[in-house]
């Protein structure tokens, strides 16, 4: 077992995990010591942030970001955007950006940031659906974003990957379905497969990237993703089934880290009569 998976490489139900900001530490013994690797239950079928839900991945690992993330109660703090504030009529919120570069070496203005969110609402239906935009203007290093109505939870709501921003003056130079979106996170996609994804720091970068290259493997079957682990072919491990974390119980080897899930599932029965659930043995 490598070294950076004796100090902590399992990761079980993990809920954001983005390169550099795991909270793994350590560095990998193996052939390349610069090199994540990453062991996944998928990816994703596009790059395009817009498309479907996969600028949940975008972000995940480390190649998008949004104006705002979220601290660990889940309250929205500054990421792109440095700061806010809220109009007296609740009708608009300011954002004023900060002065980092996009992957490009393009600098992230309050135009740039206006283009991405107005080409987040073009492409995508579900925006209008979180917030009904009125319009949005830009002077400098801060955007204006105007509402047809208030919306308190507005900040909040631009954490959503979804709102991933990007440069869109490199659209039709760079294909964002298949080789990425130019946006301002600590990693820019080499190679790009469902199957595995390789990605190198960002160059333009504004904090420290704690390696350069990272590689994440789609394992779905989570016993295989465990056994990977164990044998040291991958360095972190997402979504360790229960069964399997008692195989990680070594804390001088492994670090598991577990969350609640914040999702709620409900299930309708049916327990009519003549109906196999109307048997309480069933149920069970």
């Amino acid at each position: 077992m490598n070294s950076f998976a004796k100090k902590g490489a399992a990761l079980a139900a993990c809920a954001l995990l983005v390169f550099g900001l795991s909270g793994c530490g350590g560095s990998s013994s193996s052939a390349s010591k610069d090199t994540l690797r990453v062991g996944v239950t998928n990816f994703a079928d596009s790059l395009e942030p817009t498309a479907n839900y996969f600028g949940w991945q975008v972000m995940r690992y480390g190649v998008g970001e949004a104006l705002v993330h979220f601290d660990d109660k889940m309250r929205p703090e500054p990421w792109i955007a440095e700061s806010w504030l809220v109009a007296p009529d609740q009708m608009s919120w300011t954002f004023k950006i900060k002065n980092i570069k996009f992957s490009n070496g393009n600098p992230v203005t309050g135009e740039a940031v206006k283009k991405s969110i107005e080409r987040t609402f073009a492409k995508a239906p579900r925006a209008q659906a979180m917030f009904p935009l009125d319009h949005i203007t830009a002077d400098g290093q801060t955007v204006t974003i105007y509402t047809k109505k208030p919306i308190a939870t507005l900040p909040g709501m631009l954490g959503d990957p979804l709102f991933i921003i990007v440069d869109t003056s490199a659209e039709g130079k760079q294909d964002f379905d298949k080789q990425a979106p130019i946006s301002t996170g600590p990693y820019v996609v080499k190679s790009f497969s469902k199957a595995k994804t390789e990605l190198d720091a960002n160059p333009n970068y504004y904090a420290a990237v704690p390696y350069k290259h990272a590689v994440v493997n789609t394992i779905d079957d989570p016993s295989t993703r465990a056994m990977a682990l164990q044998k040291g072919e991958v360095d972190v491990a997402v979504n360790i089934a229960p069964g399997d974390l008692a195989l990680f119980k070594d804390k001088s080897k492994f670090t598991t880290s577990e969350i609640d899930s914040i999702r709620d599932v409900l299930a309708r029965l049916s327990v009519k009569e003549g109906k196999p659930l109307a048997d309480p043995r069933v149920r069970a």
